[in-house]
């Protein structure tokens, strides 16, 4: 009765097999054949696989090649569970071309997978590298920024007292001078002549010595901002005006360009203005003969203000514009040229940036970047008008 159930069961499965399967064949633990579907070959039971390794379980397949109707056929053989136990064994034979394609297959699928785990691999590990390399950037920089905030805060400390030292000295050589020029003057035209020489020597190293004393002072003082809200183009305009005079005498041209709109932003008004006049000053000094300056205000996004100050001097070369910044670096054969390294910590201390774009006689251009309080959208949509202070 089993016998013949299971032949049943074997024919109404091999009917629904798909085009390969050439026979099917399920025998017991005594290799009697309880069922089977296709033609088998002929002689078959003579070339029985080995089926003691799959009815002890020790090995999963056996397969071999065999000849039918001269085409070659796989036959597999397999153990077959019941209830967790091996009960049997089938055997299958697939037809030679189909067994081949299964396996040529395979092989593909085997080189694809392998590609594509090459691909991740490889994909990971540049991904691995990138973040690592992007870290390590990021560490070295961090370091670059201690140490010139170290730098910066000792150099800060020593202004600070060398400044108070100079002082004190530098207001009494002050008062004797201003002293003996008012009661000490020779009545003699000429000799009062070289007094009033000298005398005006000694007071203008006297102011030097004061300017270099302030731009110490000034260097010491310039991390501790209080901002505030105020129109970055009034500031502007006031900076503007002031140097207007000096540049005037000097042959230099000031021009503005800006809305008639305020652009308001956060600021520490007075640190802002000296950051500013720094660079304003350093376009005067960059013109050697006649030139002009140009100052202008815009939204560069909704939340950015940009300054641009530009002049028509000298320019600087790509070494330069990296260098201008540190406070050892000066071109300046008067003072210590720590203007450009002062403005720079300002406008880091608004969370600002500063660009530079300059070439050798091309000039320069200081763009700064500034978060702003007021949205763009403010803006009543007045295009900008270029005009000159007086």
């Amino acid at each position: 009765g089993l016998k013949v159930s299971v032949q049943k069961a074997i024919e109404k499965l091999g009917e629904g097999q798909k085009q390969g399967l050439v026979y099917m064949v399920i025998m017991n633990k005594t290799d009697m054949v309880l069922g089977s579907s296709g033609r088998l070959p002929e002689k078959w039971e003579k070339n029985e696989i080995k089926t003691y390794n799959l009815l002890a379980g020790t090995r999963k397949a056996e397969s071999r090649k065999v000849l039918y109707l001269k085409k070659k056929l796989l036959d597999l053989a397999a153990p077959l569970y019941i209830n967790g136990k091996v009960a049997g064994i089938v055997r299958l034979g697939l037809d030679g071309e189909s067994a081949d394609l299964i396996l040529e297959e395979n092989k593909r699928n085997l080189i694809f997978f392998m590609i594509f785990v090459v691909l991740i691999t490889l994909f990971s590990m540049w991904l691995l590298y990138h973040n690592q390399n992007r870290h390590l950037m990021g560490i070295v920089e961090i370091e670059r920024r201690l140490e010139k905030a170290e730098r910066l805060s000792a150099l800060g400390q020593l202004a600070a007292g060398v400044a108070h030292e100079i002082r004190n000295p530098l207001n009494a050589i002050s008062m004797a001078s201003q002293r003996l020029k008012r009661e000490f003057t020779p009545s003699d035209e000429e000799n009062g002549r070289e007094f009033q020489l000298l005398s005006g020597v000694i007071r203008d190293e006297i102011r030097r010595l004061n300017g270099i004393i302030e731009e110490f002072l000034s260097f010491s003082k310039s991390r501790r901002l209080i901002l505030q809200n105020y129109s970055a183009t009034e500031l502007l305009q006031k900076i503007a005006n002031l140097i207007s005079v000096e540049a005037a005498t000097k042959g230099v041209s000031i021009r503005t360009e800006w809305s008639e709109t305020p652009i308001i932003i956060p600021m520490d008004m007075d640190k802002l203005q000296q950051a500013l006049l720094n660079f304003v000053k350093n376009a005067m000094e960059s013109i050697t003969s006649e030139g002009a300056i140009h100052l202008s205000i815009q939204y560069k996004d909704k939340n950015l203000v940009a300054i641009a100050i530009s002049d028509t001097g000298c320019g600087m070369s790509a070494e330069e514009v990296e260098r201008i910044f540190n406070p050892e670096y000066t071109t300046k054969e008067k003072g210590l040229g720590l203007g450009l390294t002062l403005s720079h910590e300002i406008i880091r201390g608004h969370g600002g940036e500063i660009r530079v774009l300059s070439a050798p006689g091309k000039g320069t251009t200081f763009e700064i970047l500034l978060p702003a309080e007021q949205l763009a959208e403010r803006l009543n949509g007045n295009a900008p008008k270029a005009k000159e202070a007086a």
